[in-house]
């Protein structure tokens, strides 16, 4: 049987005598510290010489410190970023709106002074609707019956003629437009006198007859001449943008333009046909030769 070997030879202090060593190791430090000034300037040495130490051994905590640091205001300027780019949008978006606002106030004021100025019988009407497609030659206005309105009468914008009632209910009405295939208008070249017909033809409007002994010139206004029941005469109707004649054709031809902004309006003018205004000129006018024989 071996026998145990015998260890004479300490193995170490206990933790228990470790604590109480080092306890009055700093005891006697502090004391020393408060009594003699030797201890003092040790211990400055002792910082200075543990300094390197301890700036290499805060690096990495300042590196991290550092790295959080950029990551967090990276965060926050792409959140201020997105944040400017939708009040950007916003800001934009109200800028456009306030834009048409603007322009359909300003084209109302238009309509309003035309009504006023020349059109004393004729009424604003809004557009509410188009037919069910957006580049539909109809359109629905919030004007009817219960306002006197009637099929026939001509419609118009601030610039010229648009179109013509073509059905009527008690508190709407629906627009035909002048490019309408089925559209004839009554004409005169405002120069000249002339008189045509201004057809419409498939979203386009066509000068078809136009005699080539009169004369037809680029940018020559054709107008509504009166010459029927229905549309007062002077409105303008279309531009001339070319005019040839000869080739042995007793006719121009000729390629006109609508004066008009057929889909670009939100406000319109609806203007009593020539025999409701005739009518409502001459009561108008009887009424003031009664009103002036009373008094």
């Amino acid at each position: 049987m071996a026998e145990p070997s015998l260890n004479f030879v300490n193995s170490g202090l206990r933790n228990t005598s470790k604590l109480i060593v080092l306890s009055l190791v700093a005891v006697a430090l502090l004391l020393l510290d408060n009594r003699y000034s030797v201890v003092k300037v040790t211990r400055n040495y002792l910082a200075t010489a543990m300094y390197p130490l301890q700036w290499l051994a805060q690096q990495p905590i300042n590196a991290v410190s550092k790295c959080l640091t950029y990551l967090e205001s990276q965060q926050h300027l792409s959140l201020d970023n997105k944040q400017l780019k939708e009040q950007n949008a916003q800001l934009k978006l109200r800028i456009h709106l306030q834009e048409v606002q603007l322009q359909s106030v300003a084209k109302l004021d238009q309509l309003t002074s035309l009504q006023k100025a020349a059109l004393p019988h004729a009424q604003v009407a809004q557009i509410v609707s188009s037919i069910s497609n957006p580049l539909a030659d109809r359109f629905i206005i919030d004007k009817g019956s219960h306002d006197h309105v009637m099929e026939g009468d001509p419609v118009s914008d601030e610039n010229g003629l648009i179109g013509q009632i073509t059905a009527v209910q008690p508190f709407s009405a629906e627009v035909t437009l002048i490019t309408n295939g089925n559209s004839v208008i009554p004409a005169m070249v405002m120069r000249t006198g002339v008189r045509t017909l201004v057809y419409g033809r498939s979203g386009s409007l066509d000068l078809r007859f136009f005699p080539a002994n009169a004369s037809l010139q680029p940018n020559d206004l054709l107008v509504t001449s009166g010459m029927d029941s229905i549309y007062p005469a002077g409105i303008p109707i279309a531009t001339v943008k070319q005019a040839q004649s000869g080739n042995g054709s007793p006719y121009y031809r000729a390629h006109v333009e609508p004066v008009a902004h057929l889909r670009n309006s939100n406000f319109v003018l609806v203007i009593p046909q020539k025999k409701a205004l005739n009518h409502a000129v001459t009561e108008s006018s009887i009424t003031n030769n009664s009103l002036n024989r009373h008094d």
